[in-house]
């Protein structure tokens, strides 16, 4: 199987946010109707509106906060609406004081969302408090408004709570690997992940689909590239080199340059004045070793790199031919071709393999990764599923013929929209997956 993907020049469609918000403020009117429209459902559909949340599992804490926040108010607005009844019938209808009275319990609403850890309610509380006291000050019952402003706020975080657990039936394909690229797959060269990818991918893992990436990158570059995904299986980085897992921040595989070919390496590069970065393992961490760094490029990388805290740069102050999984070679693009064709010819040649990282050349230079020959990204994809117990496999990437689902010339969120479609297809034989607690 393998599908090519290509540009397709169309206006993006809404989101089911936007579609569920849509139903959650129709649901809102619909049961004002129902109640024989007491209430106010404006406060409705802004509380389910403030409720429908991006993922199923955010919006509990939402909605209690919500609630919460909403008794706070509403709590305050009727004491204050008490004091301003005693006020008329002790005959001192002076407008500026009850303003004066409002202003001041608006701030002991503010701090008692600080003492109840609701910080974040507190506008909302607030808002509660001065909807009930500025327009209802001279109500002769003001048991029923804060009643119904309750009221209509525990709907909207009911109607919410419901519409964001609905979905249509899906059958989930939990027993399949979907394994992606990162460049010019989930985004283009030079592009960040979008919010829609970022949300989608967290909802798909959430909800059982077994994926990782597959990079030529280092696992602080996957970091750096994926901010906030939770990928929670392990990343086949560095180019087949290294199975790494994320939340652990641990090595569980590794493949090494052998010891006397990296010497070997070593030798011939310093002869031909050619700089390079050696990573190695030591202690379950990724080391970058680096030499005097002289030239532009060499240097250029270190810093913009050094600042990361997911790296560990340290000096190359002896021989060092163990743990090494590759060397990273950065200079003029001519003088690199040729020294790379004179590898070629080497004895050792056919203990490692050479690519060409396009993400981190530049005009004036080229890098290069030299790894070890038995490495691959296949054989790491394939100890993942053997280590976690699967059997089939999807890829997802930017090159024809290399991958299961090739990504070329299309939109940011292509490869999430593919991932989503092949992982939970609509179908009825789904549906116990129509409600989701």
């Amino acid at each position: 199987m393998n599908d090519n993907l290509t540009k397709k020049s169309t206006i993006p469609l809404p989101g089911q946010r936007i579609f569920r918000s849509l139903i959650a403020i129709l649901l809102c009117f619909t049961v004002y109707a129902l109640r024989g429209r007491r209430g106010m459902p404006f406060y409705s559909a802004i509380a389910s509106l403030q409720c429908i949340q991006q993922y199923t599992r955010s919006m509990r804490p939402v909605a209690r906060r919500r609630v919460i926040g909403t008794f706070v108010g509403a709590a305050w607005g009727l004491l204050t609406l008490l004091v301003a009844m005693r006020i008329r019938e002790n005959n001192v209808p002076d407008e500026m004081l009850h303003y004066f009275i409002i202003s001041l319990i608006t701030a002991v609403v503010i701090y008692s969302t600080v003492l109840l850890n609701i910080r974040d309610m507190a506008y909302f509380s607030a808002v509660v408090f001065l909807s009930i006291t500025i327009n209802h000050i001279g109500d002769a019952n003001p048991y029923i408004f804060v009643f119904n402003r309750t009221m209509d706020t525990i709907i909207g975080v009911a109607v919410a709570e419901l519409v964001n657990r609905v979905h249509l039936p899906r059958m989930r394909n939990t027993d399949t690997l979907f394994v992606s690229g990162i460049h010019n797959t989930i985004f283009g060269m030079g592009e960040k992940i979008s919010g829609y990818s970022k949300v989608e991918l967290n909802r798909l893992i959430e909800d059982g689909c077994q994926f990782t990436v597959s990079t030529i990158q280092t696992p602080a570059t996957v970091r750096e590239l994926l901010p906030d995904v939770d990928i929670r299986l392990p990343v086949i980085a560095a180019d087949g080199t290294l199975l790494f897992d994320m939340k652990k921040r641990e090595i569980l595989k590794a493949v090494y340059i052998e010891p006397e070919t990296v010497r070997q390496l070593s030798a011939f590069l310093d002869e031909r004045e050619v700089e390079y970065f050696v990573n190695q393992t030591e202690h379950n961490m990724l080391i970058v070793r680096h030499g005097e760094m002289r030239n532009e490029a060499i240097r250029a990388i270190y810093d913009q790199k050094r600042s990361s805290i997911h790296r560990n740069f340290a000096p190359r102050r002896e021989e060092i031919s163990e743990n090494i999984l590759y060397f990273l070679l950065a200079d003029e693009e001519e003088k690199l071709r040729r020294v790379m064709e004179e590898l070629k010819g080497q004895p050792w040649a056919a203990n490692i393999r050479v690519t060409y990282d396009r993400s981190q050349s530049h005009d004036n230079w080229l890098c290069i990764k030299i790894l070890p020959a038995n490495s691959s990204q296949e054989q790491l994809q394939q100890y993942l599923m053997d280590q976690i117990g699967l059997k089939k496999r999807v890829t997802f990437g930017n090159q024809p013929g290399n991958c299961d689902v090739c990504i070329q010339y299309t939109d940011k969120d292509r490869m999430v929209k593919e991932l989503k479609r092949r992982f939970e297809p609509v179908d009825i034989r789904g549906w116990r997956s129509i409600f989701r607690f």
